[in-house]
């Protein structure tokens, strides 16, 4: 398979090595049938949406893109594919962390948001 892009490639890498380690194989394997699907494909979302969807001290794995209109109000956890310029600095300055997807698979509490 070729993939396009260093993190999506990342992403994929790491979601084959958690499958074969982790408990959690279904959400691991669905994960990794997302990060897998054509950049055309694959979920993107607004932080108003996001925003929305959330809980304070919620975390969170988006296989795709986080776009940057709106803005975030609650401190979250996020994991995703790629981050727009905008939406990396609306969720820094919301003091929201940006954790790899490795951590983010160790924390059973994790959801997935498309």
């Amino acid at each position: 398979m070729k993939v396009e892009n260093a993190n999506v490639r990342g992403w994929i890498h790491a979601l084959e090595k958690a499958r074969s380690e982790s408990a959690n194989s279904k959400k691991v394997a669905y994960l990794l049938k997302l990060a897998s699907k054509p950049k055309r494909s694959r979920p993107n979302i607004n932080l108003r949406r996001l925003d929305k969807l959330v809980k304070e001290s919620e975390s969170i794995i988006v296989p795709g893109k986080v776009l940057g209109s709106g803005s975030m109000s609650k401190r979250i956890s996020i994991s995703a594919i790629d981050f727009s310029e905008s939406a990396a600095q609306k969720l820094k300055d919301s003091k929201c962390s940006v954790v790899r997807i490795e951590e983010m698979l160790a924390d059973k509490n994790s959801r997935i948001i498309i």
